[in-house]
């Protein structure tokens, strides 16, 4: 049983839309760079989007701990393996001797007994540490997500913006015109703050 695989590494897999609720205090103040694209007006509404998909790919911060959480995964999955390998070659080696008749009735009572209990104990251990792999991934995606909410908001307010908007492939925008394309300013800005306050972050 590959228990990495069967859980797979979704830590950004959701669209970095969830609410903030926080951000970081020492930022909220922080001058944010003007934007280098040109802003396009509507109904005297200043309005933006940036891109969910390049943020996600582009943003240092989700690199950096979409990696740490890799390695913590395949850690904590390794040792599950281990014993599911060593359940296999037991239950296997007994089945083996039940079938050539060298297990007396009582010995043959005696493991299944022992089979259902490891097989019972196993499945626990694989929800618990399936539990622990996403309360983890899930705590690391509100961290991002509220760093961004944070800095789109101080984006927004410093630089005149009604409204900004998230796109994203197969989102319910289906289009919207590239002159209210803030991307770039948005992962400049991150990355900026992201290696600013990278220790403390962590």
């Amino acid at each position: 049983m590959n228990f990495y695989k069967t859980l797979g590494f979704s830590f950004f897999a959701f669209s970095l839309a969830l609410s903030s609720c926080g951000g970081n205090e020492k930022n909220k103040n922080k001058t944010i760079d003007k934007p280098t694209v040109v802003e396009a007006k509507e109904n005297t509404l200043k309005i933006g989007y940036y891109n969910v998909d390049s943020l996600n790919e582009k943003y240092k911060l989700v690199k950096d701990v979409s990696g740490e959480i890799e390695v913590k995964i395949k850690k904590l999955s390794s040792g599950f393996e281990a014993e599911v390998k060593s359940f296999e070659r037991w239950a296997g080696d007994n089945e083996k001797k039940m079938k050539e008749g060298l297990l007396l009735s009582s010995e043959e009572k005696k493991f299944m007994e022992q089979f259902q209990r490891r097989q019972m104990e196993l499945g626990e251990k694989e929800q618990k540490l399936s539990q622990q792999i996403q309360e983890m991934q899930s705590d690391n995606f509100l961290k991002a997500t509220n760093r961004v909410n944070d800095f789109v908001k101080r984006y927004a307010k410093e630089n005149g913006f009604d409204m900004i908007y998230q796109y994203q492939v197969g989102g319910q925008i289906v289009y919207i015109n590239e002159a209210f394309d803030v991307t770039k300013d948005i992962i400049t800005g991150l990355n900026k703050e992201y290696e600013e306050h990278k220790k403390d972050w962590k």
